[in-house]
């Protein structure tokens, strides 16, 4: 028995070598052919990145440009509900810390306006604020004329 199966595992590697010298020979041709598509692929996603890219890095700049103020404002409310919270005791690293976030942000619109102009896009045209409504007209109920003959209703 044990003969009968080292004469089939020595039939099966016989033909496995052949075997996986053809699979070696064409798999090598393959190989190369799905290098070449993904360059491909790669490259034709490179091109197509590159102008999102720019549209993505001016949709930034125009947000941090438009945003800028309200950073601001919102640094010296945080600042000055933390000098009221703590009673002033650490107002000289609050300023600190406020100057240098105020300096970030401006650091970073200028660079968005700066970026902008380099590349000839226009600044950004602010969004006006919407206009409060009119009030409903008010229609006051007026009498109804008064003739000389009839006499005055109550």
């Amino acid at each position: 028995m044990f003969d009968k199966l080292k004469k089939l595992a020595d039939q099966a590697k016989d033909k496995a070598g052949p075997l996986a010298e053809q699979a070696k020979e064409k798999a090598g041709p393959l190989a190369s052919q799905a290098m070449k598509k993904a360059q491909e692929v790669t490259e034709q996603a490179k091109e197509k990145a590159g102008p999102l890219a720019a549209q993505a890095k001016d949709k930034a700049g125009d947000f941090a440009e438009k945003a800028a103020p309200k950073l601001a404002e919102g640094v010296d409310k945080a600042a000055d509900s933390f000098d009221k919270a703590t009673k002033g005791r650490f107002a000289d690293k609050v300023d600190t810390v406020q100057d240098k976030a105020k300096d970030g942000i401006t650091a970073a619109s200028k660079a968005a306006q700066e970026s902008r102009a380099s590349a000839g896009t226009p600044a950004p045209t602010p969004t006006p604020a919407p206009t409060p409504e009119a009030p409903p007209a008010v229609v006051l109920d007026t009498p109804a004329p008064v003739t000389p003959d009839a006499p005055p209703s109550n």
